[in-house]
């Protein structure tokens, strides 16, 4: 394992545990005929509050101050973290696409890689096809369930959002990580996402004539608790998970969600093939075994030349 590494690779797969029941919860609410566009707001913005509360009452308001000049970098993160990723996510989900949506969404890790040769911390070949396993048994535990509710409708435009969606949380990542790696700003920038994020979603539900109280008081108390946990609380992990390790080595952890969701699928009565879910499973835990096993590259110095030479 690489050793420096060892707390973010933690932090990620928690992240993906809590992470894991979320898109069963969307097609629960979706069957309660819940605007998936209202879900999406109370997913953002009790997080939006609890954050806000957080830094209150610890005293690091003033915090939110160290961002001054940083305007545009901060708007690009709500974009894509706290505004584009929840929308494209409802309207993947209530495409009712089936499979296909499902399998795109899981293509954030690999887009995290691929968005990262634009930037200083270029994957290697050994983390680019450690995705690509991580993706390929994703998608097989995504084919593997089904829930028998019909057949597919508006697959085109549930895939594109699907992969739009995935595109703007890969994008998202990548654009906060310079500042998680300069010092602990995981709760401001956590904050400041939802918080944005939650005011352009209470826009467009407006914008759509959608009530966000017409939901029962069971709902919004299960929206809260969701989005307290599914959604706070694992971009907190997320954020602290990158500030000490490298996009694209703590982005395969993410497949552990389809993983973890079978569990979730068997709850919530979901069909589960066994020999997708096994073959899909062991290419997971292939990937991660590869990343965990993988040993830390520290470049070669003239110093080291040197004392090789000598000895």
């Amino acid at each position: 394992m690489h050793p420096p590494h060892k707390r973010a690779f933690v932090l990620a797969a928690l992240a993906a545990l809590l992470w894991s029941p979320h898109p069963y919860l969307l097609e629960s609410l979706r069957q309660e005929n819940v605007p998936l566009l209202v879900a999406q707001f109370h997913f953002v913005f009790w997080p939006a509050v609890a954050f806000a509360i957080a830094l209150f009452l610890s005293g690091r308001g003033p915090a939110l101050l160290a961002f001054r000049g940083q305007e545009t970098h901060v708007m690009a993160l709500a974009a894509a973290g706290g505004y584009g990723f929840w929308v494209l996510r409802a309207v993947a989900s209530e495409a009712v696409a089936g499979a296909p949506t499902r399998a795109l969404l899981c293509a954030a890790p690999l887009l995290m890689a691929v968005l990262s040769i634009l930037t200083s911390e270029r994957p290697d070949r050994r983390v680019t096809l450690v995705l690509l396993a991580g993706l390929a048994g994703s998608v097989l535990l995504v084919v593997g369930q089904s829930r028998g509710t019909g057949v597919a409708t508006h697959v085109v435009r549930g895939s594109l959002s699907a992969f739009g969606a995935a595109a703007c949380w890969a994008a998202f990542s990548l654009l906060v990580r310079p500042l998680m790696r300069e010092e602990d700003q995981a709760l401001p920038v956590a904050a400041l996402v939802t918080g944005i994020g939650a005011v352009c979603l209470f826009v467009s539900c407006l914008s759509t004539g959608e009530n966000v109280l017409r939901i029962s008081m069971p709902q919004l108390w299960g929206l809260i608790f969701a989005g307290l946990f599914t959604v706070g609380l694992v971009m907190l992990l997320w954020l602290k998970s990158i500030g000490s390790a490298p996009v694209t080595l703590a982005a395969p952890f993410w497949y552990l969600a389809p993983v973890l969701g079978v569990a979730w699928a068997l709850v919530s009565g979901w069909r589960v093939s066994l020999w997708w879910t096994l073959s899909g499973v062991a290419l997971v835990l292939l990937s991660l075994r590869t990343v965990l096993s993988g040993r830390q590259q520290t470049p070669l110095t003239l110093a080291d030349v040197i004392r090789s030479s000598s000895g």
